[in-house]
């Protein structure tokens, strides 16, 4: 017995040994300094303008926003911030509206809680209150999904918006179908975890995996600040919030409803993307009528980060 005790207790700690490693491994590959962010381009304009957006059910929304003209309203996905389009709100021409996704950074939610169409209605008042026309709704994964939601909801959204920019997104379950009877399960286990995480002070995820799951959201050659920037906003992202959001991202899905959209898409995806693979894009464009396309060879699923110019000239096109 105190053999089998002993062994376990050593195979234990070097389990711990070897993540620890791993851990110090990534971090000096991948970690990267404030300064390294600044120069990469990944901190926000010293001259956008902030705005909190109050929500009919008693929440806020922080929004960023920069520049006058012709308009992209730039909306993150799950983890991630308004940080994540820091490129665009240095590059693009125009007026750059970046959204906070209530539950992340600075907004929060109110009465009505994480739903999808709660999330939709937040976006439709961002849009109201700050008075947005003909703009480009560019939405990136969650975010893309939300887009896709108000636009379907919402016949009079073509007032405010002229198209949808769909970038490394789905129009279904982010769980593959072999997988989906035990979505429910694995979300409600995963869901208990994060909200014991919030209890005892953690982040989403352990902070060995922050890193890795970082990693993993990009293709074929990250470079490290972007890897940093990711690994961030991953580590301050409300646990609570996550819990509160993942049944309706594992419940997502229009498919069956995207013939009904009247405005013109366009969809963005990575060859690479281990996220949102490319047949959930085709899956978007096969529905969308007159939708159109365009993969990016070796990008994974932070195309804004990998390939800001490409999605910088389509926007600007």
């Amino acid at each position: 017995m105190r053999l089998r005790r002993a062994a376990a207790v050593g195979a234990g700690a070097a389990g711990g040994g070897a993540l620890y490693l791993l851990e110090r491994a990534a971090a000096s590959r991948w970690r990267a300094g404030p300064a390294e962010l600044v120069a990469a381009g990944l901190s926000l304009p010293s001259d956008i303008r902030h705005h909190f957006v109050a929500t009919s059910d008693g929440g806020r929304v922080h929004v960023v926003e920069r520049g006058t003209g012709p308009t992209a309203v730039l909306v993150h996905g799950v983890m991630l911030g308004v940080a994540t389009w820091a490129r665009q709100l240095h590059t693009l021409p125009g007026r750059v509206i970046a959204v906070s996704q209530r539950g992340h950074g600075q907004s929060r939610a109110g009465a009505e809680g994480f739903s999808f169409e709660r999330l939709a209605a937040d976006l439709a008042e961002v849009l109201e209150v700050l008075d947005v026309r003909d703009a480009s709704l560019v939405g990136h994964s969650m975010g893309g999904m939300v887009a896709q939601l108000l636009a379907l909801r919402d016949p009079a959204l073509s007032r405010r918006v002229r198209d949808l920019v769909l970038v490394a997104t789905t129009p279904g379950p982010v769980v593959p179908s072999p997988l989906s009877p035990l979505s429910g399960l694995l979300g409600t286990a995963t869901a208990r975890a994060l909200v014991g995480a919030e209890r005892s002070g953690h982040g989403p995820l352990p902070k060995p995996a922050t890193i890795w799951a970082a990693r993993v959201a990009f293709g074929t050659s990250p470079s490290r600040p972007d890897v940093e920037l990711l690994r961030q906003m991953i580590d301050a992202m409300s646990p609570r919030a996550l819990a509160a959001l993942l049944p309706h991202l594992l419940a997502f899905d229009v498919r069956s409803r995207l013939g009904a959209l009247s405005l013109p898409v366009h969809v963005v995806a990575g060859s690479r993307d281990l996220l949102t693979p490319p047949r959930t894009a085709r899956a978007i464009v096969e529905r969308v009528p007159g939708a159109r396309l365009t993969l990016l060879p070796g990008c994974g699923h932070m195309v804004m980060l990998e390939r800001a110019d490409a999605l910088a000239l389509l926007l600007t096109r």
